[in-house]
């Protein structure tokens, strides 16, 4: 595992070479801007907070119910993910890759890391806010809820980013590994939450439960109230471990033939 993180600097720097990275960042600080412009905007508004009164948070809308932040999530993590492996393949730098002395564990691992870090890079201007609503707007902040969105969010993003990855490993053409992402993603977060309201329509409550615990909106809405369930966090581990996992052997069979 030496070789992980040189290898990890050197993908970390390749977002940076071309105007992708920097067109998404900024997205990302203008729709943090947004939230917390609306955010404030509800604050401010006695009538609004009489009506979230013993029933949610205002916090709790700041990012886990914003549209915004999902619909460019949904293509931000597709748009990160697309080139890691596909473009090697296109340009036919896989190969010298995969005859270097470093393992395919090492390349998924330095390659998972970097997209990561660009996950985590996109949630900080949602962050960097909050201080504000501290020392300017006085509001006293209950860093529990916090606390446990923030740990879901990123076990949440260390699993859509191998899901990326693994898609990316499986073809040369970047549309189609960011086309696959992006379904599976939209599986994850918006159709799963849409089965749990027609399961409940239904009156199929174990199916409800089941699906409620699988629909990201569901976890990150319910973590937003301060209530950390541990198997959220497990699930989205697994399911990474699992896509990593999948994708060395992938590029493992990519080298034997």
């Amino acid at each position: 595992m030496r070789h992980v993180f040189i290898l990890f600097k050197r993908e970390l720097g390749a977002y940076f070479l071309g105007p992708m990275a920097y067109l998404i960042l900024v997205c990302f600080q203008v729709i943090a801007w947004l939230n917390f412009w609306m955010l404030v905007d509800m604050m401010s508004d006695p009538t609004a907070l009489t009506a979230l009164s013993g029933t949610s948070d205002p916090l709790n809308r700041y990012i886990s119910e914003s549209m915004g932040f999902w619909i460019a999530m949904l293509v931000a993590i597709p748009a990160l993910t697309m080139r890691l492996f596909a473009e090697e393949r296109r340009s036919g730098t896989i190969e010298t890759l995969l005859t270097s002395p470093v393992t395919e564990t090492e390349i998924v691992l330095a390659k998972w890391l970097a997209a990561v870090v660009m996950f985590l890079s996109l949630l900080a201007p949602f962050y960097l806010y909050l201080p504000f609503l501290v020392y300017f707007g006085k509001y006293s902040l209950d860093y529990g809820p916090i606390v446990s969105l923030s740990l879901t969010l990123v076990t949440a993003g260390m699993m859509f980013t191998a899901i990326g990855v693994f898609f990316s490993s499986t073809t040369r053409n970047q549309i189609v590994a960011a086309i696959a992402t992006f379904v599976t993603l939209f599986v994850l977060i918006v159709m799963l939450g849409m089965a749990h309201e027609q399961a409940l329509a239904a009156r199929r409550e174990e199916l409800a439960e089941g699906l409620r615990y699988l629909s990201v909106l569901y976890q990150l809405h319910w973590s937003a109230a301060g209530r950390l369930d541990v198997r959220f966090l497990a699930l989205h581990l697994s399911v990474a471990t699992i896509a990593l996992y999948l994708t060395s052997k992938q590029l493992r069979f990519g080298r034997d033939v």
